[in-house]
This record gives structure tokens, sequence and C-alpha cells, in this order.
């Protein structure tokens, strides 16, 4: 017993508050560490994107750099440029000048090949002009020669620089051989400067950063950042180019490295890459608060959040210590909304107790239980499904044999015209039964071909069988519908209906509008004979039979259709059967139930269902 008191002594708000204080102090410190870890991490991974980005870019230009280079040395095996260079004595005018044309169109092909080119030149002393891809022949003096050939002294770079432009050059013969001679041309290929603006705003990734190409002789820097870039070269007294030489270590490791440059405005990521094929750096330079900021917001926020938890954590456990019965009341009228009949229920417990294991399980009876609902009704839309297609599959063109027959005494006889219309008839008919695997189609569709069985039909019986055959009214063209339900049942009244002596027969078809027996809307496609038609009870008979259905797997014509109508649009539908006068009357009743659209008008017969 003292034992027991001993205990009783801690209230239950006690324990709560030491659960929650227990609990919740690991996951804070835990959640620091690993925010410590993470930035460490993050910092890492930024420092890769930065010098993978890079090391892409630059691989990049060094390869457009190369094409164009190789393309110009191919280019000096050029007929035109060698006939002018050393042949021209030979040329006339005529020729002369048509070379020229066909080496300009070359070079302006050769810029055209590329945005970072300019402009593309040929210096041809032995002529002394200037051929330029912009269309210009100028004079070539020996002042303007000597000033391109300087670019010849120092082959190791593979740009000349000139007036803050840079250039691609190419000396025949070799560029070695002419400070004392002239070569036999030179071919120049003109960066476009803006083009490598361009490609340097395409690299930093972030607003506030920047991008800047730096050789021992120029530095071409992106038009947004320029004074950022301007405080780095402070920083580094200006020798930008040695610093990052010197930093570079083995040129031929192609390595990229990424360092923490402190300025007034704040600390910057510098990332760069040396190319040895350009004999340049590429330089991205990023403001250290704009890739860090958000992970210092994070670390802010988590003090934020350790501060309100000792102040949340006692009222917390007081609040949950007062309301207990809630949760109860929760599950209970979740219980109750599941009996009423509402499915799609869903409980949540925030906290980690009885009540979140008594929710969760809840919700998976639920859900087992809508999952088990759902696959009862998917099996049995799938049953329907299959009986639909297979009560569709028995439809066969009985007439098949009969048709080529016809053909054949027809063809016999040269009735040319009927044969025609005998064959592209059957065409129209044997297309739409076997053209896809379609379920349903418009009744339009569904009307011309019993249209086109009839023709058919006329053709085989001639004057001794009329039909009259409404135009479907505009309302029900697009409704849709099961696939062959008509024709079956004109089909039914030229065999059955029709006997073999008799004299003026009648088949209508037409439309008429009802109302079931649910009040519904609902257009009636009659297919009418005045053949021999039923007996009383024969027509009792054939009522019965399309009221209870059948789930046998023969079935004739009419059960067949009525079976897919009730699979498609409900009991309300299907076949009905009345004596009107002399033959059978077969309506077909297609519901028009929409509850979102006014009862359609259709401007058809009215009837009594």
């Amino acid at each position: 017993m003292h034992h027991l008191s001993s205990r009783k002594r801690i209230s239950i708000f006690g324990k709560l508050v030491l659960a929650f204080l227990l609990v919740m102090t690991p996951l804070l410190v835990l959640g620091g560490v690993i925010s410590d870890k993470g930035a460490g991490i993050v910092d890492k991974e930024i420092s890769k994107s930065l010098q993978q980005q890079i090391r892409f870019y630059l691989l990049t230009l060094e390869t457009e750099i190369e094409r164009l280079a190789a393309l110009q040395r191919e280019f000096m095996n050029d007929e035109d440029l060698d006939a002018l260079s050393l042949m021209v004595q030979r040329m006339s005018t005529y020729e002369r000048l048509s070379a020229v044309k066909r080496l300009q169109a070359r070079l302006r092909m050769i810029k055209e090949s590329s945005v970072y080119i300019a402009n593309a030149r040929a210096y041809i002393p032995s002529i002394e002009r200037l051929v330029s891809s912009d269309g210009d022949v100028a004079m070539l003096d020996q002042e303007m020669l000597d000033k391109v050939k300087q670019g010849s002294l120092s082959p190791a770079h593979p740009f000349a620089r000139q007036n803050e432009r840079f250039y691609i050059r190419e000396y025949y013969p070799s560029a070695y051989n002419l400070e004392h001679r002239n070569p036999n041309f030179i071919l120049e290929l003109e960066l476009s400067v803006p083009a490598l603006y361009r490609f340097l705003e395409q690299l930093p990734g972030y607003d506030s950063g920047g991008a800047a190409l730096v050789s021992e002789s120029a530095v071409i820097v992106s038009g947004k950042h320029r004074a950022s870039f301007g405080k780095i070269q402070e920083k580094w007294n200006g020798e930008t180019y040695r610093w990052l030489k010197d930093g570079a270590g083995d040129a031929s490791e192609a390595a990229a490295r990424t360092s923490t440059l402190a300025l007034e405005d704040g600390d910057y990521l510098i990332t760069s890459l040396y190319s040895q094929a350009l004999d340049l750096h590429l330089l991205v330079y990023v403001p250290e608060r704009e890739v860090m900021g958000p992970l210092l917001k994070y670390r802010m926020y988590l003090w934020i959040v350790l501060a309100a938890a000792i102040i949340v954590i006692p009222v917390f456990a007081y609040w949950i210590y007062r309301i207990i019965h809630r949760p109860l009341r929760k599950l209970v009228g979740a219980f109750r909304k599941v009996e009423s009949g509402i499915k799609q229920v869903e409980i949540r417990h925030e906290s980690n107790d009885e009540f979140r294991y008594l929710y969760e399980k809840f919700n998976d009876m639920v859900a087992h239980l809508n999952k088990l609902v759902y696959e009862v009704y998917e099996q049995k839309i799938r049953l329907q499904q299959s009986e639909l297609k297979q009560l569709q599959s028995q439809i066969n063109p009985h007439f098949l044999y009969n048709s080529f027959y016809l053909i054949y005494r027809m063809t016999k006889a040269y009735d040319i015209d009927n044969a025609t219309r005998f064959t592209r008839f059957l065409g129209d008919y044997y297309q739409y039964i076997t053209r896809n695997g379609k379920d349903e189609v418009r009744l339009e569709d569904e009307m011309r071909h019993v249209r086109s069985y009839i023709e058919i039909q006329s053709i085989r019986f001639g004057d001794r069988i009329r039909v009259e055959m409404e135009e479907t009214p505009e309302q029900l063209r697009e409704l849709q519908v099961p696939r062959l339900i008509l024709q079956p049942i004109a089909e039914n009244a030229y065999q059955y209906g029709f006997g073999g002596d008799m004299d003026e027969c009648l088949l209508r078809i037409g439309f008429r509008q009802e109302r079931t027996s649910a009040g519904e809307p609902a257009a009636v496609v009659f297919i009418a004979d005045n053949g021999a038609g039923m007996t009383a009870e024969q027509l009792e008979q054939w009522r019965r039979k399309l009221a209870q259905g059948t789930h046998e797997t023969e079935i004739t014509g009419l059960l067949n259709v009525h079976r897919r109508l009730r699979l498609k649009f409900g009991d309300s539908a299907g076949i009905r059967l009345d004596i009107e006068g002399e033959g059978l009357t077969v309506s077909v009743v297609l519901p028009l139930f929409d509850s979102e659209k006014p009862e359609p008008s259709i401007d058809i017969e009215e009837g009594q269902s």
C-alpha cells in the first residue's frame, strides 16, 4: 500500500509533461545535430553542383571553339582560296571575281554555322584584298597585314586579341616562319563578344551571381553583375588570372575548385576551372548568403520551435488531460457515419498514443471495406461487360452466302448497275460490323447501318417489300447506343414477318417520344411490319421472356438486343412487342436521363409506354 500511495503523488498532468519532455528533448537535439550535418552536406553538394555546371559549360565552349578551328583548318584546302593566293596571275578578271564570290559564300556559311562567330575573313596578299563574310571586299595594305601577323608570334594561345576583339586565325604557310615574309593567306574568325556575354549569363543559376572568362590578356564578364566582379578583382589586386593560375595546380588535371572570398558586402563562393585548350579560366561567383540563406533560415526556425516547445508542452499536456474524452467521441461518430452508409470516412489523431492506433485501425478497416465493395462492384461490371461482348459476338452475317449467290446471278445476267449498288451496300454492311471493337456507336451510325441492310434486301426482293424509313431526329443523332441493336430486328421482319406468298409488304421504321414507368424521358425507335405477326399466346410468351431476362448462352436476336440495352441503360430500356393492326411492332426504348440538362424536345410522334 505504501508503494501504491507513493506512486499516486505524481499526478497524471506531471506524467504527461515529463513524457513530452522525454520525447521532445532528444528529438530537438537530434534535429539540431541533423541540421548542422545537413548544412555541411548541402554545402558540399552545392559546391559539387557548381563544379559540375562549370565543367559542362566549359566543355561546351571548348568543343565549339575546337569545332570552329577544325572547320577553319579544313577551309584552308579550298580551291578558290588556293587559286586566288597562288595562281591569280593565270586567272582572268571574271574568274577572279567568281572565285571571290564563291569564297564569300563559303565564309558566310562558316559564320552562320555558329552563334559565336561575328565575322569570317580571308586575308589574301597576292590580290591585296580582304574578303569578308558580310559581303565586303576591302583593300589590304601591308600595315593591316603586319597587325594581323602579330598573332603568329604567340602560337601557344588559341585566341588573338585586338581592341577588345577576339580572333581565331590560321596562317598559310605555317605561322612560325612569317616574321620576315607574308603568308599566302590568313583565315580569321572573329568571335562574337555579345554571344560570349549570353553564354556567361546562363551560368550562375542565382540572381546575384555572375560568371567571367579570364585569360592572361583579357577578361569577359557577364553584363548583369560586373560590379561584384570588380570587387573580386580589387581583392586580388587586379591579378585575377595569376591567382587562378596559381590555384589551379597541374592544369592537365582540369579540376574545378571552389573557395570562399570575403568582401565588404559578404562572403562569395568562387568556383573556377582552367581550360588548357583555350588557355583561360571560367569563373563563377555567387554570394554565399544566397546559397546558404535557406539553411540559416531553417536553423533559426529550429530555435523557434525549441522555444515554442518549452511553452507549448505543459499547455498541451494539460489540454489532453482535460479533453481525453473527445477522441472517443470522434471515434463513435465515425462508426455512426459508416453505419449510416457513408463509406468515405477517415479520422486522424496527431498524438502517438492508443487513440492514434485505434484511429489507424479504423481507417484500415474502412479502407478494406471500401476495397471489398469496389472489388465486388468491379467484378459485377466486368461480368456484365464480358456478357455484353459474348451477346454481341452472337450476331452473325446470316445472309453472307445468299448475298454471294445473288452477286453471282447479277453478274452472270450482266446487271452491272444493281451488282455495283449491291456490293457497295454489302461492303458498308460488313465494314460496320467488323471495323473496330467499340461497344457503342452514335444512333445516326446505327440507323445508317440499318439503311444499308434494307438497301441490300430491297435489291433481293425488288418491289414486293416497300420500306418507309424516317430520318434520325437531330437531337438523337449523337446518342450513344450499343452496336447492332436495330439491324437484327429488321432482319427478323424480313425472315419471319413476310411470308413467301405475301404481296404489298410494308416495313416502317420511325421514332417517337415516351416516358418510362419511372417518369424518365425516352426515345423509341419502332420497326413495324404488316406481316404474319403473332398470336396472343405467342406475344404473351415473348413478353414474359423479355421481362424475366435470360442468362442462357444461346439466345435469339431480340433477346440479345434486349439484354444489351438493359446492360447499357438499365431496366427501363429494352425491347417492347406490340400488335398494332396487322403484323408486329418492335419498339426499342432508349432512356434519355441527364440530370444536368433540361429534358430534350424531340420533334417526333408522341406515344405511351
